[in-house]
């Protein structure tokens, strides 16, 4: 199967406007070019504190020192905008690293690649991963209208991936039960190393991990993992 289209589902803007005069034309793209970047800093900041119904196209135009209707103009209406935010964060799984093995890699090697790569990446995200992941939070705690075009880029095919290399270790189909049990399970010990507030208050003794320890983490689960994997396949359906 081919992979999915990382690029956001087409959203049709407002229109073009026509402008009078070369240096007013120049002059002019100009100023709506500065104001689309405005619009779109804001709405990845905004978005990831507050979520999509969080944030109002006022509170948008108000922070972009923007004129109310330059959402619509630029990118059609606040889910537009949204699509845009939210395509830039997903700009760095055009080659999943979580997936990127080589061919001949096998069922454990898979695994353990994706365990050891994953979690680092949740646990201590780094540059646009950051915002993105808090979109993510987002969207998985009150899903908007693109959340079935995030789980059909992000998400289904990790969970493909990770199916076939358990069903593969337990020599079974992907459609057995077990296989889908596993993959929640591993994918569920990952995200439980992803910083949120809640651990924060209550464990007040939950630090922030060094590299070592998140990496000796991964190191645990994928160990874990595989182990309670040929555990199931010894024991049969």
């Amino acid at each position: 199967m081919s992979r999915p289209s990382r690029s956001a589902p087409e959203h049709r803007g407002a229109g073009s406007h026509v402008r009078n005069g070369r240096g007013g034309a120049r002059s002019a793209a100009s100023g709506d070019a500065a104001t689309r970047e405005r619009l779109l800093a804001v709405a990845t900041r905004l978005f990831s504190e507050r979520g999509f119904r969080g944030v109002t196209v006022r509170d948008l135009s108000r922070e972009a020192n923007a004129n109310l209707a330059a959402v619509n103009y630029h990118f059609g209406d606040k889910l537009g905008l949204y699509r845009e935010v939210v395509a830039m964060a997903l700009e760095d799984v055009h080659v999943d690293p979580t997936t990127d093995v080589a061919a001949e890699s096998t069922p454990e090697e898979r695994i353990r690649h994706y365990v050891t790569t994953y979690v680092p990446r949740l646990a201590s995200p780094r540059g646009r991963a950051v915002w993105a992941q808090k979109i993510m939070r987002h969207e998985m705690n009150d899903p908007t209208p693109l959340a079935p075009w995030i789980a059909e880029v992000v998400i289904l095919p990790r969970m493909r991936f990770l199916a076939e290399a358990v069903a593969t270790l337990m020599g079974t189909d992907m459609g057995d039960p077990r296989v889908g049990r596993c993959v929640v399970s591993l994918q569920a010990q990952c995200l439980s190393y992803m910083p949120n507030r809640f651990r924060e208050v209550a464990f007040p003794g939950w630090r922030e991990m060094t590299d070592a320890e998140i990496r000796a983490a991964a190191t645990h689960i994928a160990d874990f993992t595989l182990a309670g994997i040929r555990r199931l396949a010894e024991q049969g359906e």
